[in-house]
């Protein structure tokens, strides 16, 4: 701190040792005795050292005042023109970025707004096609259907992501009946593959909120049917932690520290020319928001294995 407050008042410390200089010149040009000079160099040191003082404090203080830029916006006092000159543009600047954030909010709300109800609105003609599909038995139809509202559906929890802590309710649910209902939704798709599913859960309830952390499963068992040619699933659970395992492409090794990046598609992402990079962001930070953790082991053209840790300190609900 007193490197850049002497830094700032260098002109002024430069002026008084010319000044001393000087004075030390005159003194001898005038053949003036030592005590005298030594009394006037203790007289401006002392001067110099008051000033250093209160000057010092008033940087500290005036250095607290702005770290608080509300504060400090608030207690603007003009000393001189400059000082003035220099509100003026603070002020402005201040006024402009309050209407930018003004202008963005109201943007961003709109936008939210428009795609919510368009989300609402193509449920409609989708469970009508369901309708008509389901009829005629048409499984391949259905398959794709089916992942037109599962997309449907991913944007809808993005958009509401920011939003989540309003529409979270904790309560203990049963593990294998929430995956078992996820599982419902992907008949189609195992019908149609060559994919074997393993399934065995050892029942236990755990405390989450089960709109989203459904929606969670469903986007890991989604991407391990979409890269999983042939071969099986296997959906286990060891206590509190579920576990989803696939023979599929796998994941490439310099690719998993990344995936959870949002827009990150990596090397399957490139060469598949369909993926987001939207998923695996989107589960993460769902399942941060809910208080459990996720982690990923990967081999290139072995598999993939997810693990979700639902273990919490025991809690009471009111």
């Amino acid at each position: 701190m007193l490197k850049h407050f002497f830094k700032m008042k260098y002109d002024v410390y430069l002026l008084y040792f010319l000044l001393l200089f000087l004075e030390f010149f005159v003194f001898s040009l005038l053949h003036l005795s030592l005590e005298i000079w030594l009394y006037f160099l203790f007289v401006s040191i002392s001067i110099i050292v008051i000033y250093t003082i209160i000057s010092y404090f008033r940087f500290i203080k005036k250095h607290k005042e702005l770290e608080n830029i509300d504060v400090f916006i608030h207690s603007l006092k003009s000393n001189h023109l400059i000082e003035e000159d220099y509100i003026h543009i603070i002020d402005k600047l201040v006024s402009d970025l309050k209407e930018i954030k003004r202008y963005d909010y109201n943007k961003y709300n709109d936008m939210i707004e428009y795609y919510t109800i368009w989300v609402h609105q193509i449920k409609t003609p989708i469970s009508a096609l369901k309708l008509i599909i389901q009829t005629e038995n048409d499984n391949r139809m259905m398959v794709e259907l089916l992942k037109i509202e599962q997309y449907v559906n991913m944007v809808l929890q993005y958009l509401r992501l920011d939003h989540i802590h309003n529409d979270l309710s904790f309560q203990y649910y049963s593990l294998d009946k929430m995956v078992s209902e996820v599982l419902k939704k992907q008949v189609s798709f195992f019908s149609l593959s060559k994919i074997s599913l393993n399934y065995h859960i050892e029942d236990i309830n755990i405390l989450t909120d089960e709109k989203w952390c459904s929606f969670v499963i469903e986007q890991i068992l989604s991407n391990a049917i979409k890269y999983t040619k042939k071969g099986s699933i296997e959906i286990y659970n060891d206590k509190e932690k579920l576990y989803i395992k696939d023979t599929g492409i796998g994941i490439r090794s310099e690719d998993l520290p990344r995936v959870f990046e949002k827009g990150f598609t990596g090397y399957n992402g490139r060469m598949d020319k369909k993926a987001s990079g939207i998923g695996l962001y989107l589960t993460k930070q769902i399942l941060d928001l809910l208080g459990n953790t996720m982690t990923i082991e990967s081999s290139l053209d072995k598999g993939t294995a997810v693990c979700i840790d639902f273990y919490k300190e025991k809690t009471v609900l009111e």
